[in-house]
């Protein structure tokens, strides 16, 4: 192979490489976040749950808080909780592909590596 062939090889295989490694990044502050809200919203329907049910409950809305029951506020953490779960799911199934993908990526590199050296003994 000519070097100008194997550098643009090799650069389009570190830049993969880095991209995977950038996504897996940012992968695991979504799934670091979605967790905390899990955990959080877990604390809260604790707390909630051990107040009368007459307590007036309130729910922030932008700069103001809303008055409302203890069911509508726990059925909202529920939902919450829900789509935490589900977003952590799909970010798990997204970090395995990804893991795959970077796997494949340095093998590619390390095989380049490989035939780049071997081509230059080869000369030798």
């Amino acid at each position: 192979m000519a070097d100008d062939t194997v550098q643009q090889i090799y650069a389009k295989v570190t830049q993969r490489i880095q991209d995977d490694q950038k996504q897996l990044a940012q992968i695991d502050v979504q799934m670091s976040t979605n967790q905390r809200e899990i955990r959080l919203a877990a604390l809260t329907k604790r707390e909630i749950e051990g107040l009368d049910s007459q307590a007036p409950l309130y729910k922030s809305m932008g700069k103001m808080f809303v008055q409302e029951s203890k069911a509508d506020i726990l059925e909202d953490i529920e939902k919450t909780t829900k789509n935490s779960e589900t977003m952590l799911q799909a970010l798990e199934k997204k970090k395995k592909f990804v893991n795959r993908d970077l796997e494949e990526a340095t093998g590619n590199l390390k095989d380049l590596v490989r035939s780049s050296q071997a081509a230059a003994a080869a000369q030798k």
